[in-house]
């Protein structure tokens, strides 16, 4: 079967993310930075964040109720988690490449609302995309596979046809299990490398 189709995920694919910079800046000292690091970075609550059914306040809550006495720090931090995130030059040029050669451009990608909307022009190529799907916008995150179906349902997408990127194992097993080709990110020459075995240049 012909690929006809590419999903992206976006966080450490088709952009930056990381919090260790932004984090040292608004949180130097060494043991607040760890309390709060956990608090927020490594509370399973963010993950389930991306999946927008709290307000910011509950957010907030979630995170605070892990390290309490950090409570100013860890507002300060969300306040601008936006800047966890940067654009990667090569992500524009590489979409336009490949629906340049016909193909079908997509993301399926777990994002908090508060990041989303601290973007900037961060995520400009979505909308060069053929459409998307945002987890806090679906209330799905990966790697539940009804947020794989919900984004082949709302754009007519053939697993067969398709192959999915993603820098998270879990989420690649996944896409697989429903049929979807999948490629574990690490890199964007070694992800074109992978596609060329896929017959895409």
């Amino acid at each position: 079967m012909k690929i006809t189709t590419i999903i992206f995920d976006i966080g450490r694919v088709l952009n930056g993310y990381g919090w260790e910079t932004y984090l040292k800046k608004v949180v130097p000292d060494p043991v607040a930075y760890k309390a709060v690091e956990n608090a927020i970075f490594k509370n399973p609550a963010w993950v389930e964040h991306d999946k927008g059914l709290l307000s910011e306040e509950e957010e907030i809550r979630d995170f605070v109720a892990a390290a309490p006495e950090y409570e100013k720090e860890i507002r300060a931090v969300y306040e601008n988690l936006g800047e966890c995130t940067w654009t990667l030059d090569y992500a524009i040029p590489w979409i336009q490449e490949l629906k340049g050669n016909g193909y079908k451009v997509y993301a399926l990608s777990n994002w908090p609302k508060h990041i989303y909307d601290q973007r900037g022009k961060k995520l400009d190529f979505l909308e060069l995309m053929d459409g998307y799907f945002l987890s806090f916008q679906e209330h799905l995150i990966k790697p539940d596979e009804k947020a794989f179906l919900r984004l082949m349902e709302k754009y007519g997408i053939r697993p067969e046809e398709a192959v999915f990127l993603d820098d998270t194992r879990e989420n690649v097993l996944a896409a697989k299990r429903l049929g979807i080709h999948g490629i574990l990110f690490s890199s964007q020459e070694q992800a074109r490398e992978e596609l060329q075995a896929f017959g895409i240049k």
